[in-house]
């Protein structure tokens, strides 16, 4: 497709990125030792962004198309693949993710001395789901990853906030999922409306009925406005902010 410059590496390297983190957390699974969690979850945020390194060194900065593509069949009977891709400002934020998932691990070195697995786990899960957030060129696969942020920081919210965390841990997950009301219902709109299919890019070249343009941007504007958020529906962040630890403040403002 000319809208997408195939991957110019000879490994899947988007693929390796989004679910080493997850790969950590499933052998963080199986240690016993905190202090060997602690290391597992720093040496997998360094290699993540070691390996993510690549991406940014080949990518060609004079195209505005889609590049390192990954497309592999998934669900057939709905057409739906597998299709990951970066641009000049994905790219971008998967250096910022790698980043910045490394000072959550170190600031939270000392600072989480209870049920450390779990929060370390809850930390690499997070960092998958927003790398496959940015990597994601199916609004299926986009989706998927949208929700699964919801888990990781509903749990560093709600096990190890402040003295309120319950109530700001619920009441983050009640408007994220209010929002995601709204964009599920203009992803299925468009899945009908594009010609049966979730590619972001064949999606942004059919032409839509002005009407329904405006009934799509109205939802996915909610539920991206309660993301940001925007007033008057930003009511959830203060509370977030101030009752989760360090780490999920430093996702929050990734995350939003």
């Amino acid at each position: 497709m000319e809208s997408i410059i195939l991957n110019s590496l000879d490994y899947p390297i988007l693929t390796v990125i989004t679910f080493l983190p997850l790969a950590g957390a499933l052998v963080i699974l199986f240690l016993r030792r905190e202090a060997l969690v602690r290391w597992c979850a720093l040496a997998t945020t360094i290699l993540t962004f070691v390996v993510s390194l690549p991406v940014y060194k080949h990518f060609d900065k004079a195209t505005y198309k889609m590049q390192f593509a990954e497309i592999y069949p998934w669900i057939p009977a709905w057409n739906i693949h597998y299709k990951v891709g970066v641009d000049g400002i994905s790219v971008l934020f998967i250096m910022l993710v790698a980043i910045l998932s490394i000072l959550c691990v170190t600031v939270s070195w000392k600072a989480i001395q209870t049920k450390v697995k779990g929060f370390f786990v809850s930390l690499l899960i997070m960092e998958t789901a927003m790398i496959g957030i940015l990597v994601s060129l199916n609004l299926f696969l986009f989706y998927l990853f949208w929700e699964l942020t919801l888990i990781p920081m509903f749990l560093l919210i709600g096990v190890w906030g402040g003295s309120k965390r319950v109530y700001a841990a619920i009441k983050f997950v009640l408007f994220m999922l209010g929002g995601s009301v709204f964009m599920l219902v203009g992803i299925i709109v468009l899945y009908y409306a594009g010609g049966r299919t979730f590619d972001i890019l064949e999606l942004s070249r059919v032409n839509y009925p002005t009407g329904l343009q405006l009934w799509l941007f109205i939802a996915f504007f909610a539920a991206f406005a309660v993301k940001m958020p925007m007033f008057p529906i930003h009511t959830w962040l203060p509370d977030a902010h101030t009752e989760a630890p360090t780490a999920g403040s430093v996702y929050l403002q990734v995350f939003c």
